[in-house]
């Protein structure tokens, strides 16, 4: 079996895969075309995000048995079209649940606050103390939409703030527990004081919270998307914003995170909220921790050194 690795990888995975007995190729600088022009005798993939898992790229690799993901979202997979034609996809669910959990109670508590901000001020030899007077997260509501393996160790996360917790997946009953509640859609926008999303980005998800998405809440929220960006388009956001509906925004995900390709609407949305003291970024790390990582790759030589054994005991 030929396997090709095109994102970076670190030296220790590397090992790990070679020690399999299988040649391999590590080609993290390889653009599309370079990718494309040698997978003809490639049987294993490994890949982050550099191209799609789709018509395209296996016309280019018609031996390709098992394409893997060093990561969670597939939505740069086709799916249906990889099971069709016998390729195993697979991913590694749950690797990086702790740091997207933790990175967003981190930047909830910037938020409520308002840490960012009064970094900023002394920074510039401001002492401003009652302007930052925060809100507690003590006993708030947090409705979390999507209670998979971010959303539950989000749960966990909160529980030890005495939060109640409000989770709602379209795709998962019978998990409520002393610290979570298992709730509707209208539970949450009738009850929640702070909304965090963890859900995939699908054809339903892209573009769903909306202004209808937010009128739907009774009181006005302070919001977190660490999921994918275009399920919160940003000039929904502003408008939410700017009627009052959002309190403040953290944001580890945009609709497009090629900053270089931004159209002018984009740019122009993204500037509006770099404006707002009340918006906060992150370059999508959530789920960037140093443990993550080796939990990741290690998932990854699992799944190939199995996918191995099992073909050829065939």
């Amino acid at each position: 079996m030929n396997i090709l690795l095109i994102d970076p990888f670190p030296e220790s995975m590397l090992s790990k895969l070679l020690a399999l007995g299988h040649p391999m190729k590590y080609a993290p600088d390889w653009t599309k075309e370079e990718i494309y022009a040698q997978l003809a005798d490639v049987d294993v993939l490994v890949m982050n995000s550099k191209v799609n898992a789709d018509e395209e790229l296996l016309a280019h690799g018609p031996k390709l048995k098992m394409i893997c993901r060093a990561g969670v979202g597939m939505d740069h997979f086709d799916l249906p079209l990889l099971a069709a034609r016998g390729i195993l996809a697979v991913n590694t669910p749950g690797a990086n649940a702790i740091p997207v959990a933790e990175q967003a109670v981190g930047m909830l508590l910037c938020l409520m606050h308002n840490i960012t901000r009064a970094d900023r001020q002394v920074h510039a030899l401001q002492w401003r103390r009652e302007e930052n007077r925060g809100t507690e997260l003590y006993r708030k509501t947090v409705g979390i939409i999507g209670h998979g393996n971010t959303g539950s160790a989000l749960s966990k996360c909160l529980s030890g703030f005495g939060c109640r917790v409000l989770a709602y997946d379209k795709y998962k009953t019978g998990f409520g527990s002393p610290f979570v509640h298992e709730a509707t859609l209208a539970e949450i926008f009738r009850e929640a004081d702070i909304l965090s999303l963890h859900v995939p980005l699908t054809q339903e998800t892209e573009a769903w919270a909306d202004a209808t998405f937010f009128a739907q809440f009774e009181k006005p929220i302070w919001l977190l998307n660490l999921s994918r960006g275009p399920i919160v388009p940003l000039s929904n956001l502003i408008e939410a914003i700017d009627r009052g509906q959002v309190i403040a925004a953290g944001l580890d995900v945009l609709e497009n995170e090629k900053l270089d390709t931004l159209t002018h609407e984009q740019r122009a949305s993204l500037d509006q909220l770099f404006a707002n003291e009340r918006v906060i970024f992150t370059p999508h790390i959530g789920g960037w921790s140093r443990e993550s990582l080796d939990r990741i790759n290690d998932r990854i030589v699992e799944q190939i050194a199995d996918f191995l054994e099992n073909f050829a005991l065939r």
